[in-house]
């Protein structure tokens, strides 16, 4: 069974660091390893955050309200990226925004936000990585985010399709195929919409002969 300094090692987060810098940051952090079942509940909107939690293994998966009181899936948090780390640059914010559960059986690194806020803001010399390491991560989730919203703000499900094949394709060198993370439930989900409308709307595009696809490899020709 790997310590939770070979696990935090393999992590964006202590991406760097020497074994021993990794074990000291760890204990100043009150780092410790949480595992987490399947649909167990990590972060509870409302609560105080005082935890950031670092994906070691699984995923999460985080759900806001509507003003209606409906829950909706927002994102998913896979292994390498860190719940919390906006909230460690906005202390104004005290509670979890979001209700956060496990997709899957997960391993986390749990580390002491308030002490990891009032290391940063020393500026201790082995924090200058630490917050390089921080930013690249806090960069992808930016990109990600604002991804969700690009979809989100398109007018019908098949345009949500045609935007997000399409980011997908650019990410990966334009080459007209491009791999779905997500099976048909997740990805309407992301869309926000049923899995029948979804259905529906991937039908319209193969018939217009803009999209094929063989499981989650979708051709796309638009």
């Amino acid at each position: 069974m790997p310590s939770i300094v070979d696990l935090a090692r393999g992590t964006d987060l202590f991406k760097g660091f020497a074994t021993s810098v990794v074990e000291s940051l760890l204990y100043r952090f009150n780092g410790v390893k949480k595992s987490v079942a399947k649909n167990e509940t990590v972060a509870l909107a409302g609560l105080e955050v005082n935890r950031l939690f670092v994906v070691v293994s699984g995923r999460l998966r985080v759900y806001e309200k509507t003003a209606r009181g409906h829950q909706i899936f927002v994102r998913e948090i896979c292994v390498g990226e860190v719940l919390g780390l906006w909230i460690l640059f906005t202390p104004e914010i005290t509670c979890w925004p979001g209700t956060v559960v496990a997709a899957e059986p997960s391993v986390l690194i749990s580390l002491d936000m308030p002490v990891v806020r009032h290391m940063m803001e020393m500026a201790a010399p082995e924090m200058a990585r630490f917050s390089s390491n921080v930013s690249k991560i806090l960069a992808r989730e930016f990109f990600s985010s604002w991804r969700k919203m690009t979809v989100m703000n398109a007018p019908t499900i098949e345009a949500k399709i045609q935007i997000y094949l399409t980011e997908l394709n650019n990410e990966t060198g334009k080459t007209g195929v491009v791999k779905v993370p997500f099976d048909r439930e997740r990805m309407a989900e992301y869309f926000g919409v049923t899995r029948p409308a979804l259905s529906r709307s991937l039908g319209h595009l193969r018939d217009r002969g803009l999209l094929s696809w063989h499981r989650n490899e979708f051709r796309i020709n638009f």
